[in-house]
């Protein structure tokens, strides 16, 4: 099978990486939309993202055998953490294979990397924060996704509640009603 390996996000190749491998695991799949890339790629150009100015985002990737089957970012924003008078850090841009391995070697980094940086909190996924994208999809993998939503396969609850987290809150998205 190979020796899992979790690799922080340092350069050009792994920075292509991270942004590809979402295409990757959903390629062909009729219900996930995906993310504009210039949009993504803006997303975590620190010199040009907003939410750089004042937040911190290491990546990881996932590989076995020189193959990307995971990535997480953690997250750290101490605008929210002042405003919440915390120290809770958060994980975002969770992509894996169905494999608990992967899922808690990614979460663990997370939550050590923040636990490094003195907070006791870890929630999400956010994406990288709470003005964006987040949650896991638990129910509807069988119809269009929402603007705003996040899309997952099915088994990312379950490998996240294995990898020792819980829901913290549920979020519904409903149909805006028609006009007549």
């Amino acid at each position: 099978m190979g020796h899992l390996e979790i690799l922080p996000v340092e350069d050009e190749r792994t920075q292509r990486e991270f942004l590809w491998f979402p295409y990757r695991l959903y390629r062909n799949h009729p219900y996930w939309i995906p993310p504009l890339l210039t949009a993504q790629k803006e997303l975590f150009d620190m010199s040009r993202h907003p939410f750089h100015r004042h937040g911190t985002v290491q990546r990881f990737l996932a590989t076995r055998s020189a193959r990307t089957v995971g990535r997480i970012a953690a997250i750290l924003d101490p605008r929210y953490n002042e405003f919440h008078n915390e120290n809770a850090g958060f994980f975002g841009f969770l992509e894996m294979i169905e494999d608990p391995a992967v899922a808690s070697s990614l979460l663990e980094t997370a939550r050590e990397w923040l636990r490094q940086r003195g907070m006791n909190v870890m929630r999400g996924p956010v994406n990288p924060s709470t003005n964006y994208e987040c949650g896991l999809l638990v129910d509807g993998f069988d119809s269009s996704p929402r603007v705003m939503m996040t899309y997952n396969y099915a088994y990312y609850a379950r490998l996240v509640e294995q990898a020792g987290l819980r829901k913290a809150r549920t979020c519904w998205h409903t149909r805006c009603p028609r006009k007549p």
